[in-house]
């Protein structure tokens, strides 16, 4: 007699092997494409930062400290690590468990259609990036079957993730057309946010990081005999239980460090009391210390990584004092919060007040690393405080500067954990990280890079209005009005004119109207009311509205209202603009 079958067959296979396996449609328990840019850009910082310490990475430039160079593999950031690699690299990357069960010659997918989604939609986009005919073959591999036959197919009418994504050539073209559901413009977002991303990569890193994606990054692939069984799995995977909470297993990885009862009971009292003052901004505070500490970038383990860190460094004798020692960090990190909420009553408070323009967080460590001396000097009153206190103001009216710097020059997460953990390294060493041969200084190509975003369409929502607030805010000089951090950006040209509107006359071509409507030249920053009554007026229309609003937005000033809105207008300004942005960022030029 045969053996009798498993109910469920675990297999731990690559990303290649697991699309390999056939095709696959929705289990009926799976709702629509859910995800948005953000968790799509999560996961591929997340492959990336394991890819960036992998063997598929060349040698030479893994274990290279750290300049932002546009030759090494990360293209204008930095690489694998700010320090030399120590240990053999990490060459594999778990995905986690998804969730099927055939369905006649189908695998219906009970869970995990989000990322076997989203995947779909990354490699889409690498095979269409790639100049290699050999690997754009492979990848399109695991898109689509002999014959054309896509491998995944979703639910319902909406036709965006096979028709703009599958096919060849589809995920990199840009389209303007409205999707008819929300679902099509989670998919054509996800696939615009990895195209700006990827593009930026070298074509050599781009493709060695798309054979690592196929080949180093696994999912646990659970095939269920049964589709009640799948569906039990399912809902006892996603409702039952309580998600494991880092920073609680973080608690009792530093009270395991202290070695004994004693030990263990002091560093709780210090957490709980570190907890009770922190509260929500615990996780934020505790990502900001792990970078002043490590200085590396952060994955999703990265505190697991930190109490690994402390268990090395500090051990038993040191655990205590260090978790009491947090104590004073959390009071900076409330009061450097405390600024940041604040109307700015000056030009210290305003540069620090400006930094929340930036939504990412890698800036944040080296900010507070920075606050914290200068708290300790305005209470020390010492010898030298006055000197840390000058030092201080000059160190954040650049920080700003440099983070925008960051920003147009188009650096990834990881570049920007590398060369902000770099920067946080020069300054705990005493060096300057501001400095022309210091970590946030720019090169050449990085410089060329900042000139060019400043004068080409910004497509990218996060960039245009952070680069919009942050003008606006240094055109009011030393003491912006707190108004500036909720302002919204609005396009003089219209985004979606009315089909029998001037604007269509003056822009004849779409792609022409396309991309003067995104360049800086017709963006200004104005309060939400005010944008929204606007909407697609005709120019002379929202000229009255514009002229009022000048009286609260710099960046309204310049706007001659008596001259038609039209490209050599656009152009002009941008050119003004542009000048304008590039003398105030100051950006110093790398001697490294």
């Amino acid at each position: 007699m045969a053996p009798p079958q498993p109910p469920v067959v675990s297999l731990v296979q690559s990303v290649e092997q697991v699309f390999a396996n056939g095709l696959f449609v929705p289990a009926s328990v799976q709702r629509d494409y859910q995800w948005r840019t953000s968790h799509c850009l999560t996961l591929l910082t997340d492959i990336d930062r394991t890819f960036l310490v992998s063997s598929f990475v060349p040698v030479a430039a893994a274990t290279t400290v750290a300049e932002p160079d546009p030759d090494a593999i990360a293209d204008g950031g930095t690489v694998a690590s700010s320090s030399t690699r120590a240990t053999a690299p990490l060459d594999h990357y778990m995905l986690g468990a998804i969730v099927v069960c055939k369905d006649g010659d189908r695998l219906a997918i009970y869970d995990g259609l989000q990322r076997l989604t989203t995947l779909t939609i990354l490699v889409c986009v690498l095979r269409d990036l790639t100049r290699d005919a050999a690997l754009a073959e492979r990848l399109d591999k695991l898109v689509r079957v002999k014959g054309g036959q896509v491998r995944i197919t979703l639910h319902g009418r909406d036709a965006t993730l096979s028709t703009q994504i599958q096919p060849r050539g589809e995920s990199i073209r840009r389209r303007r057309a409205a999707t008819r559901t929300d679902m099509g413009l989670r998919i054509r977002f996800a696939a615009q946010a990895f195209r700006e991303k990827l593009k930026a990569w070298v074509p050599e890193r781009r493709d060695r990081f798309a054979r690592f994606l196929l080949e180093q990054v696994h999912l646990d692939v659970q095939m269920a005999s049964d589709a009640r069984l799948a569906r039990q799995i399912f809902v006892t995977s996603n409702t039952r239980g309580r998600s494991l909470d880092a920073i609680d297993l973080l608690k009792g990885q530093l009270s395991d460090i202290a070695g004994n009862d004693a030990g263990a009971a002091r560093v709780v009292g210090h957490w709980n009391t570190l907890r009770a003052s922190l509260g929500d901004r615990l996780p934020d505070f505790l990502h900001c210390i792990d970078f002043i500490e490590r200085s590396m970038p952060q994955g999703s383990d990265c505190l697991n990584e930190f109490a690994d860190h402390l268990a090395e460094t500090r051990g038993p004798e040191g655990i205590d004092g260090f978790v009491s020692g947090l104590a004073a960090r959390g009071a900076d990190y409330l009061a450097l919060l405390d600024v940041m909420a604040k109307p700015p009553t000056d030009a210290f408070s305003a540069d620090i007040w400006r930094l929340q323009f930036f939504r990412w967080p890698q800036w944040r460590g080296l900010a507070l690393y920075w606050y914290s001396d200068y708290r300790r000097a305005r209470e020390s009153r010492g010898a030298g405080a006055a000197r840390r206190i000058d030092a201080a103001q000059r160190r954040f009216a650049a920080l700003h500067r440099r983070c925008m710097g960051l920003v147009l020059a188009g650096f990834s997460v990881s570049d920007r954990e590398t060369i902000l953990g770099r920067a946080l390294a020069q300054a705990k060493a005493g060096g300057n990280p501001l400095a022309a041969t210091g970590a946030l200084a720019f090169k050449d190509v990085q410089l060329a890079r900042v000139h060019d975003a400043l004068r080409l369409p910004l497509t990218d929502i996060e960039v245009r209005s952070t680069l919009v607030r942050w003008l606006e805010s240094v055109m009011h000089g030393d003491v912006p009005p707190a108004y500036v951090r909720d302002c919204t950006v609005e396009h003089v040209l219209p985004r979606r004119p009315a089909a029998d509107s001037d604007w269509i006359t003056s822009f004849e071509s779409l792609d022409a109207r396309y991309l003067a409507c995104h360049t800086l030249g017709n963006l200004v920053a104005l309060d939400k009311a005010r944008n929204e009554q606007l909407r697609n007026a005709q120019f002379p229309e929202k000229v009255p509205v514009l002229q009022a609003a000048a009286r609260e937005f710099k960046l309204l000033a310049d706007i001659d209202m008596t001259v038609d809105w039209n490209a050599e207008t656009i152009q002009s300004r941008t050119q003004r603009l542009a000048d304008y942005a590039n003398r105030q960022l100051d950006l110093p030029l790398s001697a490294a």
